[in-house]
């Protein structure tokens, strides 16, 4: 899949993900987050009804012009991860049957930074396209190391901009 159509997808998910489930694109659910070994992963919930066999998982900055974008994706011919409910895929992991998603002419790596809004997608390796979706932010900790927060799929350019930090229940535990 080439990153511009990963982009218009994550760009489509972001928008119907605040007022429907189920899209003509496949069935939109939210994820949870953790950190692992200090790097931000995205997690089936427990609740998740089944396993899911992961086809791509992408990690872009929200709101962003030229967004900074990770992303693998499984190999043809390749037999997917499938992760059980509870389970993780971490950012910057890429599993034995999946590639780097090769970058665009106009595209760069993405660079984690504090007080920055990060969207992250897990898509099915199934025809259903399927999603799990997360979206949070980055903030520094006491140690100095990035904490990471879940932020409203629903969150506004202004939302976004404000400083991230803990509330409620946000937290990404390690």
């Amino acid at each position: 899949m080439h990153m511009k159509n990963l982009l218009v997808f994550i760009i489509c998910c972001g928008m119907l993900g605040s007022i429907a489930n189920a899209t003509p694109l496949g069935r939109l659910e939210y994820a949870d987050l953790t950190s692992i070994n200090g790097q931000p992963a995205i997690c089936l919930p427990g609740h998740a009804k089944a396993p899911f066999a992961v086809g791509w998982v992408i990690l872009a900055e929200s709101f962003a012009r030229n967004t900074g974008i990770w992303g693998v994706s499984l190999k043809e011919g390749g037999t997917p991860v499938v992760l059980n409910p509870g389970e993780c895929f971490s950012y910057g992991d890429v599993p034995a049957a999946y590639e780097l998603v090769r970058l665009g002419r106009n595209e760069h790596p993405v660079v984690l930074e504090t007080n920055k809004t990060y969207s992250f997608l897990l898509q099915s390796a199934s025809q259903s396209k399927d999603v799990y979706n997360v979206v949070f932010c980055i903030g520094e900790g006491r140690s100095g190391q990035f904490e990471f927060y879940k932020r409203s799929p629903s969150s506004s350019r202004e939302q976004a901009a404000l400083p991230c930090k803990a509330s409620g229940s946000n937290s990404a535990s390690e």
